[in-house]
């Protein structure tokens, strides 16, 4: 009889390309995961990248790490009820990492390319992982399942989306935490302290998994049952045979009884300890996940095996890929619907098939069964806090969370395709459909990368995979809204809300575009309607206190305002908009509190900042005004407004020195303003400033400088005119346009 080590090597040997060095593998693995994603390097922030890292304040340097915590991926408080409770802060630490290297500053390029490199890592760190599945003496099979993964296109979401460094950071850690426990289960002398010191060192690293995605805490359950069936080589067989826990403890090796213990002591307190940091489960909107707001069990389990099935079908054939699969893409499966619905019998067809593969995985006593109930393990186990089993998740289908899944699924394909090339004609076959298959997923991962480089193509991709997902429509409405295409923008919220009828969020933004096209009225219509669908909806009723306030119904308007607030209680935007409808309604100490609030909640919040200080000194406090402005400057000290601002109210009292100061310092920085009517404003103040001083060549410089950005300046024409005359009675010589011109060019 041959031995397994003979087998092996036979078998490896079947598969039909040359065996090269173990180097060659990784470098070859390594350099086409990076080929596969070169797209991605030049992308933007896209989809969930602008909550996550853009918007999201713990990824600035300047938020003290200890609040990383305390709060969630998105940057909310975990104890907020609003939280997802999507506890990372490591993966929210290597975003920092990356601010920390590009200077301060937060460029899409620099997370990508990290993003790009640990999908090469954890690619490499496969080739050994799946070298070890199968007993360290198959380097051809786990280079053609490792080659596999790094070209698949499910994995696109992960690598190209930069809030995807969660999976890839836990599926490294993972991975490490694998093999260091399989190296260490594999000494054949072990003293105890070692054991333990070791265990307890892959349960620190699952806990560091944990703290970059959710689903690193699953690789120590993968690490027992691999412990169980391969270590000890213990056999459902084997298990019938000593139905009593006492003598199932005594198939296992006294090393294996204390990994395995502190592997289930060190999971469970684990597991108590996330529980307990995130305090209450999430609250998810029915639209996220509907199959988890049905009624009856058998209906949420038939859903639910429904989308285990197409998880399973988009790892088999990657076509359809969507960056979201809620809102309608998947219909609900309904019993009444039986028999109908054909998807009712596929899922019965599922589980049929599903428990024969139960039973042979269980009863077989082929050679490679033990690499085959691994792979599903892995496969199985890794996804399990996605399934909606553990706990309800916040989505249908995630593309993201079959990334280390996957990996499990591929040792099943690799198995197959190495069984099939026993045969010496169907091996030819195999042959060219390996490389096909490499080169076919390589080219799909290859083009659906570049499609998340941007959120339009993004969007309009998605249309083709689910175009009756509302959430599609409304994304893609967001962006081109952004770009300036505000017709088609409102036909994508139509049909959002065509499809989706209490899409709340769509009517705000929809009433938004209505707003500034002063459609008052039905931006009013469908403001009304959100805060009737959702009353705590903050933003809506923030916008729906504008629109009133356009209106004129001041008093509805300010209900408005104080109901937002009232729903969130930090809320800086609708406090400056509050403050703005107190100086309408005239009650000037009312806005001037609104707007300190803003600035007490958001310290940066420059217009309240200068309303503040513009309101100050138009009521004569020109004091007051001037120990804001200077506060101000002290926490934006290149805000060209504030400056202007502030020397504005120092000319006013002589101060004409100090004064000049900050007007210069305004025009220095005029390339942060983005309209240049206040640029010639800077330059006409300035010119006013000089005409007090004066200093009347300087005057006449920075008036015609004024009048050259803005020709219409009425008030500088007449200031103009002023000082020539004035020149002229003093015999002095003046600019003239055409002079200044040349002298400027000069």
């Amino acid at each position: 009889m041959k031995s397994k080590q003979s087998i092996d090597n036979t078998w490896d040997s079947k598969l039909p390309f040359p065996k090269f060095p173990v180097w060659l593998y990784i470098l070859i693995v390594a350099f086409v995961s990076i080929l596969c994603y070169g797209n991605s390097y030049y992308g933007a922030f896209v989809f969930d990248d602008s909550e996550a890292v853009v918007n999201n304040h713990d990824v600035n340097l300047e938020t003290p790490v200890v609040k990383i915590f305390s709060h969630d991926f998105w940057g909310t408080r975990l104890t907020n009820h609003a939280s997802h409770k999507s506890y990372r802060p490591l993966t929210i630490l290597s975003f920092r990492f990356n601010v920390w290297l590009n200077n301060g500053h937060l460029s899409p390029k620099s997370l990508h390319l990290t993003n790009i490199v640990l999908h090469a890592v954890v690619s490499c760190q496969l080739l050994h992982v799946y070298n070890l599945l199968f007993n360290g003496r198959a380097p051809k099979t786990s280079f053609l399942a490792a080659l596999m993964f790094a070209v698949h296109p499910i994995h696109v979401e992960v690598v190209s989306g930069i809030v995807g460094r969660a999976d890839l950071l836990s599926a490294c850690l993972s991975l490490l935490v694998f093999i260091i426990y399989h190296k260490t289960a594999k000494v054949k002398q072990i003293n105890t302290f070692t054991n333990i010191i070791a265990t307890l060192f892959c349960c620190i690293l699952s806990i560091m998994a944990m703290l970059c995605k959710e689903q690193g805490l699953m690789i120590m359950t993968f690490c027992g049952v691999y412990e169980v069936i391969v270590i000890n080589k213990i056999t459902s067989q084997s298990i019938m045979k000593n139905m009593k826990i006492s003598k199932i403890i005594r198939l296992l090796k006294k090393e294996s009884l204390e990994r395995l213990f502190i592997l289930t002591a060190g999971f469970c307190i684990i597991l108590y300890g996330r529980w307990t940091i995130m305090g209450s489960p999430p609250i998810f909107q029915q639209i996220d996940n509907p199959a988890s707001f049905l009624t009856t069990p058998v209906e949420r389990f038939i859903n639910y095996s429904y989308i285990y099935l197409i998880n399973i079908w988009i790892m088999i054939c990657p076509v359809w890929l969507c960056f979201d699969w809620s809102m309608g893409c998947i219909p609900l499966i309904h019993l009444n619907a039986f028999p109908k619905d054909p998807r009712l019998f596929i899922v019965l067809g599922f589980w049929i098939i599903l428990v024969l593969i139960f039973y042979k995985l269980l009863f077989s006593k082929n050679y490679d069964i033990k690499q085959i109930q691994m792979g599903f393990l892995l496969g199985l186990l890794s996804f399990l806090p996605a399934s909606n089993l553990m706990f309800t998740v916040g989505f249908v289908i995630a593309e993201r969370v079959l990334y280390l899944p996957s990996a499990g699924f591929i040792i099943i394909v690799v198995l197959g395709i190495r069984r099939l090339c026993l045969n010496h004609f169907i091996k030819k076959v195999v042959r060219v459909c390996i490389l096909l298959l490499i080169v076919v997923h390589s080219i799909r991962t290859y083009q659906r990368s570049k499609e998340w480089n941007t959120e339009l193509d993004l969007f309009r991709s998605a249309l083709k995979v689910c175009p009756m997902n509302a959430k599609v429509h409304y994304n893609l409405a967001k962006s081109l809204a952004d770009i300036g295409h505000t017709q088609e923008a409102i036909d994508r919220y139509k049909h959002a809300l065509l499809l989706h009828p209490r899409y709340d969020q769509a009517m705000n933004n929809l009433a938004n575009i209505l707003k500034d096209k002063n459609e008052l009225e039905e931006a009013r219509f469908l403001l009304e309607k959100a805060v009737t669908i959702r009353n705590d909806f903050a933003a809506a009723w923030m916008n729906l206190g504008i629109v009133l306030s356009a209106q004129h119904e001041y008093n509805k308007a300010e209900n408005a305002y104080l109901t937002a607030l009232q729903h969130r209680k930090s809320y800086p935007h609708c406090y400056f908009n509050l403050g703005n409808l107190y100086l309408e309604m005239g009650e000037k100490t009312k806005a001037l509190f609104a707007w300190q609030n803003a600035t007490f909640q958001q310290p940066t919040h420059v217009i309240s900042w200068n309303n503040m200080i513009v309101l100050l000194e138009s009521i004569g406090e020109l004091k007051r005004a001037e120990n804001v402005a200077r506060t101000a400057l002290s926490i934006l000290p290149n805000e060209p407004n504030l400056h202007f601002n502030i020397a504005n109210i120092l000319g006013k009292i002589d101060k004409f020195v100090e004064a000049e100061k900050h007007f210069l310092a305004a025009i220095k920085l005029k390339h942060l303003t983005a309209k240049t009517v206040l640029v010639a404003l800077y330059h006409s103040n300035l010119g006013v400033l000089y005409h007090r001083w004066e200093k009347y060549d300087l005057a006449e410089m920075h008036y015609l400088q004024a009048l050259m950005i803005d020709p219409n300046m009425q008030k500088v024409k007449n200031h103009l005119a002023l000082l020539r005359k004035h020149l002229s009675e003093i015999n002095q010589p003046t600019l003239n346009m055409k002079s200044y011109q040349q002298e400027k060019d000069f």
